[in-house]
This record gives structure tokens, sequence and C-alpha cells, in this order.
């Protein structure tokens, strides 16, 4: 996980021409930001797609490392405060978790947040990037959260770059 401008998130950004598929995609801003070896990384699984506050289709995508001695975290200064792990299981687990309801374009949904103490610093983890790792720890370990998602159900279209660049024009009317 990265804390960049005050919030966590997982490693990530918008696909470039270059870019083959959503794993192409995830792969180079990893490297970008965390400094993560593409080659130490094998792809499992793209998860469903979210929906970002900013309308933006998130494509989650789930890889394992080969070799966790070999990854040697390289922080990008200019797009990353800090890097930790945190446990996925933590994310099927109601302790250190508070949430509230809120509505979003006529659709109530759950927002969590998940407390996380390592050493003497004090992450909080929520929103989207909640919902991502609930998510990736329900498929991983093939069992629902002990606590209720609340997600909303948005009718999103099937991802697309052209999709992707739809909803960002939508977004700025």
């Amino acid at each position: 996980m990265v804390h960049a401008t005050g919030e966590v998130s997982l490693p990530g950004g918008k696909a470039e021409e270059g870019d083959a598929d959503d794993a192409a995609t995830a792969l180079r801003e990893s490297k970008e930001e965390i400094g993560l070896d593409p080659a130490l990384v094998t792809v499992v699984a793209s998860l469903e797609h979210f929906l970002s506050k900013h309308l933006l289709v998130v494509v989650p995508v789930i890889g394992m490392l080969s070799d966790i001695q070999a990854f040697i975290p390289v922080l990008n200064v200019a797009e990353v405060d800090e890097i930790f792990d945190v446990p996925l299981e933590m994310f099927l687990k109601d302790e250190n978790r508070t949430s509230e309801e809120r509505e979003k374009m006529g659709q109530a949904f759950t927002v969590h947040y998940f407390t996380y103490i390592k050493g003497n610093q004090k992450y909080l983890v929520w929103g989207l990037t909640a919902r991502i790792l609930i998510h990736a720890a329900s498929v991983v370990y093939g069992r629902p959260p002990d606590f209720p998602e609340g997600n909303a159900h948005f009718n999103l279209p099937k991802y697309t770059k052209d999709c992707s660049s739809m909803l960002a024009a939508l977004a700025k009317h």
C-alpha cells in the first residue's frame, strides 16, 4: 500500500497508450510508484470493476510475488509519501473497522474505515481502497467479510479504454 497526498491507496493509475491491457498498466504503475519489478509478479486475476468518487472505472489487478525477499521497495517521492504492507485478512474482520452510510447517484452505500497500527505509525484505509481490499480478501480467502459490505450497485458498462474516457468526460459535466 502507498500513502500519498494524505490518503492510503494501492499502486495504480491511468492506462497509457503503450499499455497492452489492464495488467500491463498495473505492472507499469507499480514499477513507477514503488519500484516493483514486473518480472517478480505473476498476474493471477483482474477483479470486478469499481467506480471511483470521480466516476472513473478502476480495474483491480491481483498478482503474486514469486520471491518476496527479492522485492526491494523504491519510493517514487513525486507520487508516494510512504510504502507499507497490511495483512489482507484484516479486511474480512470487523475488528478495527468503523463505517458510515452515504448516498451517490441515488444509491445508498457504506464507507468502511480500517485502522491499522504498525510500530508507532497509524494508518487509516478507507473508501475505494478499503472496498477493493475487502473484495480481494473475499476472493483470496473464499468467504465474505464478517460485516455487511453495503455496496452500491451501479450499472457499469463493460470496461474499455473508450468507456473510461466516456466516464471521465461525463464527470466534467
